[in-house]
């Protein structure tokens, strides 16, 4: 048996042509044409030195801006597409929308023009570290707390596009760049508007940047079902794309999967997703159920922009921080909230923060609201939280910041062994005794 220089499949010894692809067996493997861009310079300030990666529109290319010295990434569009005037202007329409975005979390633009050749480029910024798809498959399963941190990053640089009108229409983990630098870890860069829309803010332009007809853009493991019926897009098509992305990563696994893309886009019109939680049963169910809500086929049931999930995403961040831990047998306790309890429905030691005076006998407001003092939730005893939890239901929750110690009252208070006048009348009384008595033993 031999090998095909082509694709590789094996072959046998009498057989001249590969029956996988056709190709000559006896035939020596071509030998790729050198690049003609690497070791050149482009607009006479970027040095090309190496190709790192190429995809439908253009070849990239690391490169040095010569001026600083400076390590860059640049993209040319491919040479047998400068013919279509459309792909021509979708490529500048990419330097635009990306130029129109200034945010931490997202790729700067540093140039755009052309080649000697006649090529259009676009030089931006270089970013080291690895994309999410390189991340997912190193560090997986990944850390609750930590995918949570990502994924508002990539809110706030969609929240950013989106307030320019560009829609990235291609957002997948491969887009998504994360870097640790000196002082933060995983710092998240949203990378390749090299598909997205630049919405026309004016009505009455005669000029338009909408996808040629019959023609649909994105990746079909994670377009939206109005994506895929080439129909108006708006923010929450973006959404849904990252609802696929968080499925991802929490699960290793696509909600969709299919041999061939028409399937793929089929099952995103159609299907539902198998609940993430099933695949993995260490997840919140809050988060769980956030990643459905953004895979919902019907964007009106989605969330309306990257705020929202943000906001989102900061609760659940919340909710992670305040598990409790450092008690054996407790870590997974369910978690009860102690607003509406009064003071008389837990042990003594533990009380409400948030309780009124009233609520308290009519006594003095306690010290916590001056200065809001927590207890730790682990110290409440197993045997509190199933008496409180059977007599408000099963969705209750207790919340550490809504739980004080008896210590944090005031002296007067009621909860300890009595007012303090009670106190200096009993010593009066008693020195009064003592004086009466010193008189009457000396007279």
């Amino acid at each position: 048996m031999k090998s095909c220089w082509n694709c590789g499949s094996s072959v046998p010894e009498s057989y001249r042509y590969c029956l996988n692809c056709g190709a000559d067996t006896n035939a020596e493997s071509p030998e790729e044409p050198a690049d003609p861009l690497i070791g050149s310079t482009v607009a006479g300030k970027f040095l090309i030195e190496a190709s790192i990666g190429s995809g439908a529109m253009g070849t990239i290319y690391r490169a040095v801006q010569t001026s600083l010295s400076k390590t860059i990434v640049i993209k040319v569009l491919h040479s047998h597409l400068l013919g279509d005037p459309e792909l021509s202007a979708r490529f500048h329409r990419e330097a635009k929308a990306a130029s129109l975005l200034n945010h931490p979390n997202c790729v700067q633009i540093i140039d755009f023009g052309q080649t000697d050749n006649g090529s259009l480029y676009i030089a931006m910024e270089y970013i080291q570290g690895l994309d999410l798809a390189d991340l997912l498959e190193r560090d997986y399963p990944i850390e609750h707390r930590r995918l949570v941190g990502i994924t508002k990053q990539i809110c706030l640089a969609l929240d950013e596009a989106h307030a320019n009108g560009v829609l990235h229409r291609d957002l997948k983990p491969e887009n998504v760049m994360v870097e640790d630098r000196r002082t933060q870890k995983d710092f998240v860069r949203v990378v390749d508007f090299g598909i997205a829309k630049l919405e026309d803010r004016n009505p009455n332009s005669s000029r338009s940047f909408r996808t040629r007809t019959g023609i649909v853009c994105g990746t079909p493991e994670y377009m939206s079902p109005e994506q895929a019926r080439g129909i108006q897009l708006d923010a929450r098509s973006d959404l849904y794309a990252l609802g696929v992305c968080l499925y991802h990563l929490v699960t290793d696994r696509l909600p969709f999967d299919a041999p061939s893309p028409i399937e793929i886009v089929t099952k995103h019109l159609s299907e539902a997703p198998i609940p993430p939680i099933e695949l993995r049963s260490d997840l919140p169910k809050s988060l769980n159920r956030l990643i459905l809500t953004l895979l919902e086929k019907d964007r009106v049931q989605r969330p309306m922009n990257a705020m929202d999930v943000h906001a989102e995403l900061e609760r659940i961040e919340r909710e992670l921080a305040s598990k409790p831990t450092g008690r054996q047998g407790f870590a997974d306790a369910t978690v009860v909230d102690l607003s509406p309890i009064q003071v008389d429905t837990i042990r003594p030691g533990v009380v409400n923060a948030q309780t009124s005076p009233t609520q308290q006998g009519g006594e003095k407001s306690v010290r916590a609201l001056r200065t809001q003092k927590t207890v730790a939730v682990n110290q409440l005893s197993e045997e509190d939280i199933r008496k409180y939890s059977s007599a408000s239901g099963p969705d209750a929750k207790i919340h550490p910041t809504q739980a004080m110690s008896a210590s944090d009252y005031d002296d007067n208070d009621l909860s300890k062994s009595g007012p303090p006048w009670v106190w200096i009348l009993a010593i009066v009384a008693l020195l009064g005794i003592g004086v009466a008595a010193f008189f009457a033993v000396n007279s």
